[in-house]
């Protein structure tokens, strides 16, 4: 069964959060599959779809490293 599922980065914090989407490959385990989707800022959504051979995953984005100029 295919189910639509909504994402959203539903507060105002200065986090941000990544959403992968996952497959499964020719042997069963979990690949990750194009670059993350970024939801930077608040009310940022992500809507994706799963089913058996497919989840979505979510994690804290890391901070990114700042240059000095």
């Amino acid at each position: 069964m295919t189910k639509s599922i909504r994402i959203e980065n539903a507060d105002t914090s200065d986090h941000k959060v990544n959403v992968f989407v996952e497959r499964k490959n020719a042997t069963g385990e979990w690949e990750r599959v194009g670059d993350p989707i970024k939801l930077d800022h608040p009310t940022f959504m992500h809507v994706g779809t799963i089913w058996q051979g497919q989840r979505l995953v979510v994690e804290e984005a890391l901070p990114e490293p700042q240059t000095s100029a």
